[in-house]
């Protein structure tokens, strides 16, 4: 039997386990009015609209540049009675920009939150807050989402146990 080949094989495996991308739930939050671009690549050719003042809630993972690709390739928007809808017409994938997605702060007995310097809870707070606001979200390491306020003042990380990507509803 030749073990390092075994070795190599398991350790191969643990990191395909390890190394999946972090999925985030978020909703569409465009304040330009206009249907929202689906590219096939960042900055690549739109090939979808969504409507964005419906609240569309999507999955998102492996942010770039400040791109994130949707998960699979549907969505669920509330003005359809929850009912998942489909993307259709690329091949690579589906991306969106980080500037019209958001998700909504649980706080909802007003606790203080705080955005931090780095993804740690014994990090540097640089943002303090005690009322439900929607952030931005920029990129995820482990269990912290690095964040923008929706004005653009402030950027952290929180933990994502205090985010809720649904649109219609708080996330108890």
């Amino acid at each position: 039997m030749n073990y390092k080949k075994i070795f190599m094989v398991m350790a191969l495996a643990a990191f395909a386990v390890f190394a999946q991308a972090q999925v985030l739930d978020v909703f569409i939050s465009d304040a330009t009015g206009s249907p929202t671009n689906v590219r096939n690549a960042p900055n690549g050719k739109v090939v979808a609209h969504l409507n964005p003042t419906s609240g569309i809630m999507i999955g998102v993972e492996s942010p770039k540049n400040g791109w994130w690709k949707i998960t699979d390739n549907y969505y669920s928007d509330p003005d359809k009675d929850f009912e998942d809808e489909y993307l259709k017409g690329s091949t690579t994938g589906y991306w969106i920009h980080h500037s019209v997605l958001a998700v909504a702060t649980r706080n909802y007995g007003g606790e203080t939150l705080r955005l931090r310097k780095s993804p740690s809870s014994r990090a540097q707070a640089v943002y303090s807050f005690n009322e439900e606001i929607m952030l931005r979200p920029l990129e995820v390491k482990g269990d912290w989402v690095k964040v923008k306020t929706t004005d653009g003042k402030h950027t952290g990380w929180i933990e994502a146990e205090w985010l809720c990507g649904n649109s219609v509803t708080n996330c108890c």
